[in-house]
């Protein structure tokens, strides 16, 4: 015959986990626990020879390369002569495989020769068309300006009229042009580079200019303080915090007496988590806001202002870590409106908070005297309480990391980086939610994804994932040096390490084999 068929029962094993092997006389099927290695008794060709999958049974079709009848599967002999046979076999399917690639190359090469001219010719061809364009165009303009010459010729001859002297045009008349330099503040020359200090500078001492005459214009954008309040509510809905903090200031500069737009600038100091003029802004309209309410519609407008305003107030003591003045301010709003639900909101996780604050600060303690079990113990009392602390979970990472237990240090880790990639929490109300006031601010925010992914790196290395760890140590340099923060060179240390520990590594491996 001129094929050997050999039927192996997978024994419930899927065709997808079956490899098959074979040589110029080694027929090796490995599908674990199972493994066939057959040393067979003739040559067969491998380029003819099939496998067939059907109902749990693999049919392999080996194609002899002669057809004679071989009267025996395997190849009986010594070990010597089977080893031989064996490393012969594997040596001629090692120079075919090489021969192969040899020829697989050489017709690439070819190919792209090939490509090359055509490609070459193609051009080649272009270029010719577009000067044949060329010259059919110039021809064409050489054409027809030959043939204006020629009538202006016929012209000049038929004209009979005499030519007439050449008179010059006569002489424009004379006139006076006077223009002045626009008027500055300042007598220095007008610079790109200076122009943004110049108006921080007007604008921070705006009332003490007003009598400057170069200020006194009948531009609406500098005087009308409701224009000005637009602008500035325009600039912080797209999230310009700084414009809009100048236009409100303009616009108090122009109407001291406007305390809607001095809330709103107590707004965007607390974005910025700069609580200090927060408060003078809100202690201000709180002063002013008895003696203008007529500024407010109904009763009802004038007892929002009044809320939002207290609310205001308390979350920039929060910012200061004066929780009691803050809980006094959310109670009195309560006096006010004793259904309202932001305050009941905020005085509950105020209070919340003071409990979580006091374990993490506990917990803290013990891990500075190396106690990392108490430590642990405390900031998941702590995490019970608020899930979604970013510092505890970030401190309780590296609790983790000091007991090496890997896979709780990155799930912390994960858990924290979602945190900061979720961002603010929105809410529909005009008063801030306690939990963004105390959601850092961008440049914090990268510091602590530095620590969360150097610490993610620490992790991984317990667990002998080098890659995964040189990934996470890449990506925490990338944010510290367009920080410029100081950490980067440390980092930068990290990886050199790393790197050295890996080659270290690939290099034993390779001994070893």
């Amino acid at each position: 015959t001129e094929t050997v068929t050999i039927l192996i029962p997978l024994k419930g094993v899927s065709h997808k986990a079956v490899d098959i092997s074979t040589t110029s006389n080694i027929l090796k099927v490995n599908f674990k626990p199972y493994l066939l290695d057959l040393n067979l008794y003739q040559d067969i060709s491998e380029d003819k020879s099939k496998a067939v999958f059907k109902d749990g049974v693999l049919n392999i079709s080996l194609a002899k390369k002669e057809f004679q009848l071989w009267g025996q599967l395997c190849f009986i002999g010594s070990k010597s002569e089977i080893a031989a046979r064996r490393e012969e076999s594997f040596k001629l399917r090692d120079a075919r495989a090489q021969q192969q690639k040899e020829m697989t190359a050489a017709r690439k090469v070819d190919e792209e020769r090939l490509m090359l001219r055509e490609h070459m010719a193609l051009e080649e061809k272009e270029r010719q068309r577009m000067d044949d364009i060329k010259d059919q165009e110039k021809k064409n303009a050489e054409d027809e300006m030959f043939d204006t010459f020629s009538e202006l010729r016929e012209i000049k001859k038929n004209d009979l009229v005499e030519d007439k002297p050449y008179l010059p045009p006569p002489v424009r008349e004379s006139a006076q042009l006077s223009f002045r330099h626009t008027p500055r503040l300042f007598k220095t020359p007008l610079r790109q580079s200076t122009k943004k200090r110049e108006e921080e500078f007007i604008m921070k001492n705006r009332s003490k200019l007003r009598d400057n005459a170069l200020l006194n214009d009948t531009d609406v954008s500098n005087v009308d303080p409701i224009w000005l309040t637009s602008k500035g509510n325009d600039f912080y809905q797209r999230g310009d915090i700084g414009s809009a903090i100048n236009a409100y200031s303009q616009a108090i500069c122009a109407d001291d007496t406007m305390v809607e737009t001095l809330l709103a600038r107590a707004a965007c100091y607390l974005d910025l988590r700069e609580a200090e003029p927060c408060i003078a802004d809100c202690m201000a309209a709180l002063k002013m806001s008895d003696s203008v309410e007529n500024r407010f519609e109904n009763d009802e407008a004038r007892l929002s202002f009044k809320k939002n305003l207290i609310m205001r107030l308390g979350m920039a003591y929060c910012l200061l870590a004066e929780y009691d003045k803050a809980l006094e301010l959310f109670h009195s709003v309560l006096q006010l409106d004793k259904n309202d639900h932001d305050a009941l909101e905020n005085i509950v996780y105020l209070k919340t908070l003071l409990e979580v604050a006091d374990l993490k600060a506990k917990a803290d303690d013990h891990f500075s005297k190396r106690s990392f079990e108490k430590a642990k113990e405390a900031y998941n009392r702590a995490e019970k309480l608020d899930p979604n602390h970013i510092q505890v979970l970030m401190n309780r990472a590296a609790c983790h990391l000091a007991l090496r237990d890997s896979a709780a240090c990155l799930r912390d880790c994960n858990t924290a980086m979602n945190l900061l990639s979720r961002g603010k929490q929105q809410s529909d109300s005009s008063v801030c939610v306690p939990s963004n006031v105390f959601y850092p601010i961008n440049s914090t925010k990268r510091k602590w994804q530095v620590i969360l992914l150097c610490r993610q790196a620490a992790a991984k290395q317990l667990t002998d994932d080098f890659r995964g760890a040189l990934d996470d140590l890449k990506k925490a340099q990338s944010i510290a040096n367009n920080d410029g923060d100081i950490a980067a060179k440390s980092i930068a240390k990290d990886i050199d390490d790393l790197k050295a520990k890996m080659n270290s590594i690939q290099t034993q491996l390779s001994a070893n084999k």
